[in-house]
């Protein structure tokens, strides 16, 4: 009787030891989104109406910065090579500095995207561990198919809400 009392103490035990924490289970993947937009004003109410657009030929690269040449230079990998038409774009940030900057090339047309962040390290569990997250501080960009741009959400979250506006 005590043997299996045991036995069924110790495969119970087992069984929650095995659960998966429901943590680990969300997104952990963190982007910056931002979004296209073009500003119509209304002569008669003196407001702006933000309308979304979209970019048919679109490139964005990461710029890393290189410390023994004190240069930017463009990292291996695209992040967007996009023929068809976009509205928007998803942006990892850097997760080991406090500046993440992107070469963006709207058809033949280039500009530069500086966001300066903190990074946040936000405790999932023992499991899962840590995601980071970031806090938006300034958006900087180069003025040649962009002419403004907008902080709409500060917090770069999994949650995937537009943080940035683009606007032509």
């Amino acid at each position: 009787m005590n043997k299996s009392i045991f036995i069924v103490l110790a495969f119970s035990f087992i069984l929650n030891s095995c659960v998966t924490d429901v943590t680990c289970t969300q997104t952990t993947y963190v982007k910056l989104t931002a979004g296209f937009y073009h500003v119509i004003p209304n002569d008669t109410t003196s407001l702006y109406t933000y309308v979304p657009f979209s970019v048919d030929s679109l490139t964005v690269q990461g710029l890393k910065f290189d410390s023994t040449t004190r240069q930017y230079h463009l990292v291996d990998s695209i992040l967007y090579n996009k023929i068809n038409s976009q509205s928007s774009i998803n942006l990892p940030l850097n997760n080991f500095a406090l500046q993440s900057k992107f070469k963006i090339t709207f058809n033949t047309i280039v500009d530069t995207l500086s966001i300066y962040h903190t990074n946040i390290n936000d405790y999932l569990s023992l499991e899962c561990g840590c995601i980071k997250l970031h806090t938006i501080d300034t958006v900087i960009m180069t003025k040649h198919y962009i002419d403004s741009v907008k902080i709409t959400n500060h917090n770069v979250n999994a949650l995937n809400a537009e943080n940035i506006r683009l606007f032509k």
